[in-house]
């Protein structure tokens, strides 16, 4: 049984708004290198802005992980070719700040496999339990960082 946890309840809205974000960002960044107004350096980098921070909340928005029972393996859209093994997990550390917030969750095996899941502390809290079902062996952790 396949178990997918995304970082969005609303991908279609995500891409959506990331891309006219992005799109923005492009035309203001050639409306600048044209100079098609009498001053517009103030739009190079308001361009730039845009379309690095639409890009970049694409790519934490839209990421997917997926816990396949079947092949005992957890993986996400980016490291399809490289799964974690779940039986082979030994550690799963909850990153915090130093005031308690929620950064990620590192997951390791025992040889050198890794994952650093950034999402949200419910999404992590989900997928850890399914993890625990799986293998019981996982010894969890809370690490606090600056």
């Amino acid at each position: 049984m396949k178990t997918t946890y995304a970082n969005s309840a609303r991908p279609k809205l995500i891409k959506w708004t990331c891309s006219i974000l992005v799109a923005a960002g492009l035309v203001l960044t050639v409306l600048y290198l044209f100079e098609l107004g009498d001053d517009l350096s103030f739009f190079y980098p308001l361009g730039l802005l845009l379309a690095e921070a639409g890009g970049f909340y694409a790519m934490y928005k839209l990421k997917v992980y997926e816990i396949d029972d079947e092949q005992d393996t957890l993986t996400d859209k980016d490291l399809k070719k490289y799964p974690l093994r779940i039986s082979a997990l030994t550690t799963a550390t909850f990153k915090e700040s130093k005031k308690g917030r929620h950064r990620s969750l590192f997951l390791h095996d025992s040889g050198n496999g890794f994952m650093d899941i950034r999402t949200s502390r419910e999404t992590a809290e989900k997928m850890l339990a399914r993890l625990l079902e799986i293998n019981p062996a996982i010894e969890v952790k809370h690490a606090n960082y600056i």
